[in-house]
Formats: C-alpha cells, sequence, structure tokens
C-alpha cells in the first residue's frame, strides 16, 4: 500500500499485487517465512476466507490510511510521512508501523517497490498466466502419483483447459461432475465459446487420475480448485458467470455464494439429494471403513463400489465411498446460505434423472434467495445432459442466460 504510486488504488488490483508479492517473492529473497506463506494464496483473489485483507483494511480504514471513494481507495501519503513516536505511532498509524517492520529486508523492498511499479494489465497477465500453469503441473503430477495401468483414462481427459473468447467482458469458469474430468463439460464450453466468451475449465482434485486419488480428497479441495479457476478467468475477464453440472453445479453455486463479484451462476443436476443405491449405501461404508481402520482390520474395509457410468471413456469405473460422503458434505454446508445468493441463477435439472433426485433440485432453486431465478426442467431420462441426444437444448438455454449480462 505505502509502495504504490499512485494515491487513487483499486482494491483488486492491490489485492493481486499482494498475492504475487506472497507467491513468488519470498522465493527471490533469503528471509525466514511465516508457515502460511508456504500455503495456497489464492484466498487473496478469492472470498478473503481467512479474512487477511479484511482485517488490514479494517486498520487501514478507521486509521485514515484509505478512504473509500466510490469504487477505489484513496490513500492518504500524508500518513507514510509524517514523524510519529515510537509508542504513538502503534496507536495512531498501525500500517506504517507494519510497513517499516521489513525496512532491513533490503532486497524485499526492492521486489515490493518493483512490484507495485508494473502496470495493473501486467499483474493480471501475470497471475493468469502462473495459475493456469500451476493447475497443469499439478494435475499431471497427480496423474503421475496415482495413474492405474489399464484403467486411467488419457491425460487429455483430464486436463483443465482455457478457451479464449472474441470479447474479454465476459468468461465462464464451469466445474464438471463428481468422478468425471474436464472433457465431460467440453462440449458446452465450446458452444458458449461459439458465442464469444472466454470459458475456463478447471479440474477437480482427485478427477481425471484414479479412483484412489479422489479417495484422498475432500469438498475443500474442490472448492479450491474451482477458486484456482475463478481466479484465472476473473484476472482475464471484466466479468464472471460461475456454471457447474452435478456437484460441479454445487461448487458453482458455492462460489457465488461466497465470491461476491461473481456476475451469475447456472447449476446444471445439482445434487441436493442422490437416488442411486450405492450413493445411499456409501455413508454406511464410509462408517465401516471407519470402524475397521480403528479397530485395524484393514482388509476388512470397503472403499470403493462399483460405478456403471454414462460416459465411460470420462467416468471412473469405481467410486469411493468417502467420496459420496464429501458431496453430502459440500450440500449440507452449502444448503444454509443459499438463502444469501442474490445474482442472476439459472437451475436446469432432468426430469428422469437416475442420480440426482430432481426434488432435490427444485429444493436448491426455492432455497436461492435471488429475486431473479429460473428453473427449467428437461424431459430427459438421464443425469449426462450436457452430452448426447438433446444436450444442445440445454447449451442454448445456458447460452441465452449468459447473454443477458
Amino acid at each position: 500500500l505505502r509502495a504504490m504510486r499512485s494515491n487513487k488504488i483499486d482494491e483488486s488490483d492491490l489485492r493481486r499485487r499482494v498475492f504475487w508479492a506472497a507467491t513468488h517473492i519470498p522465493q527471490k529473497t533469503e528471509i525466514y517465512l511465516h508457515r502460511s506463506l508456504q500455503e495456497d494464496q489464492v484466498h487473496l483473489l478469492t472470498d478473503d476466507c481467512y479474512h487477511k485483507v479484511r482485517d488490514f483494511m479494517a486498520v487501514a480504514l478507521d486509521k485514515g490510511i484509505i478512504t473509500p471513494k466510490g469504487n477505489m481507495l484513496v490513500k492518504d501519503p500524508s500518513k507514510f510521512s509524517s514523524p510519529y513516536d515510537f509508542h504513538r505511532a502503534r496507536i495512531d498509524n498501525p500500517v506504517e508501523v507494519m510497513a517499516n517492520a521489513i525496512e532491513p529486508l533490503t532486497d524485499l523492498q526492492h521486489a515490493v517497490n518493483r512490484l507495485a511499479a508494473q502496470p495493473g494489465f501486467w499483474i493480471k497477465r501475470k497471475v493468469a498466466n502462473y495459475l493456469q500453469n500451476l493447475a497443469v503441473n499439478e494435475f499431471k503430477k497427480d496423474y503421475e502419483d496415482f495413474k492405474v495401468e489399464g484403467e486411467s483414462k488419457p491425460l487429455s481427459v483430464g486436463m483443465p483447459f482455457l478457451l479464449k473468447g472474441r470479447s474479454k467482458d465476459m468468461g465462464i469458469v464451469l466445474s464438471h461432475g463428481y468422478m468425471a474430468a474436464p472433457l465431460e463439460v467440453r462440449q458446452l464450453a465450446q458452444y458458449l465459446n461459439r458465442l464469444g466468451f472466454w470459458v475456463y475449465v478447471p479440474r477437480l482434485k482427485g478427477h481425471g487420475t484414479s479412483p484412489e486419488d479422489l479417495a484422498t480428497r475432500s469438498y475443500l479441495d474442490w472448492r479450491a480448485s474451482v477458486d484456482q479457476g475463478y481466479a484465472i478467468i476473473s484476472n482475464l475477464c471484466r466479468h464472471v458467470v460461475a456454471g457447474g453440472f452435478s456437484t460441479g453445479a454445487g461448487l458453482a453455486l458455492d462460489l457465488a455464494v461466497r465470491v461476491k463479484a461473481v456476475a451469475g451462476v447456472f447449476a446444471v443436476s445439482a445434487p441436493m439429494r442422490l437416488k442411486d443405491f450405492s450413493s445411499r449405501f456409501a455413508p454406511a461404508v464410509d462408517m465401516w471403513n471407519r470402524l475397521m481402520e480403528r479397530a485395524r482390520q484393514v482388509g476388512a474395509k470397503k472403499e470403493f463400489v462399483e460405478n456403471k457410468p454414462e460416459n465411460p471413456h470420462i467416468n471412473y469405473a469405481r467410486n469411493p465411498s468417502s467420496g459420496v460422503v464429501e458431496v453430502d458434505r459440500l450440500m449440507d454446508d452449502l444448503e444454509p446460505r443459499l438463502a444469501d445468493l442474490n445474482v442472476p441463477v439459472l437451475v436446469i435439472q432432468s426430469r428422469g434423472d437416475p442420480v440426482v433426485d430432481p426434488k432435490g433440485s427444485r429444493k436448491i432453486f426455492e432455497l436461492i434467495g435471488s429475486a431473479d431465478k429460473e428453473y427449467l426442467l428437461f424431459n430427459f431420462d438421464r443425469h449426462g445432459i450436457l452430452l448426447g441426444e438433446g444436450a444442445q437444448k440445454v447449451h442454448k438455454a445456458i447460452g441465452g442466460f449468459i447473454k443477458r449480462f
């Protein structure tokens, strides 16, 4: 904040520079890092879930170091130059005290000053490229660590991808479903891209590799994958719509609740309730596994149930019982927060869906707090309505929804 040359500051731009500083500058300096700097910093670009931005801004606003003016923050440069008694400074200007604390770290100071001087569009591009490369490298590493010969799909099935649009006004972060991969939503992504939109499809952690990988993940890992996708597309486009299929639909709704900058959200076959027997059986299997683990009866554990997917070239053939429990945890966590959603929402469901109960998606729709919301029911008898016969009708409905923005 002190190093920024302009006194008028866009908070989003400041957050991007802080993200870059937190992820890159420490690598170039020989300083001891707090353990939190070893962790994912994407929260600085999304929902500020650890309140690091919120808490700092509260202090800066309270002390008059910054003042909100429209969509900008106006910095008072005198707050960084006036002489202060050492003890008074801790009360009157704690932000200056924070800044002064790193004065002896000259390499860090120089790196921060260089970062503050770079143009905003360049920071956006660097952040987007860095996160895209990070997502690809994370997937390749997971694939090598967990692939099962004769079972894992080709690398291309699970690879996250970006489709460049004609205008940077609107971008879409589009999430695939449980036990699937980015290929599941590629046809929809290509349709939306032909309409001129940018589309980024993240790979949810544990997917595109093997069921053994998925068995190690929680819904918080999937949320982190979607957040990373949002951070990428929001640094490429001025506005972002979130969307997803099945579990990806739940994650899109979750993103829109947490990140207030999301312009709208579409949810296809969101799983408030799951119909198939193996899904209902999974919580009991998971509990059995926990009991066997405590009893050290490893051989008695039943970690996977057979899956007969509609798209075997994409989906896993084995379903980890722990994974279905995580889907339930995601939706249990989301349900009481749906009332906080206040952006336009489109909910789409297949009438004869054998996996997701239409009553569940209807309940989701009714719980959503947005005044601008629509529920569409298609007369299909399958779950995967973004692929196969009639899928273009669903694509068209989604495209029409996004064109409104």
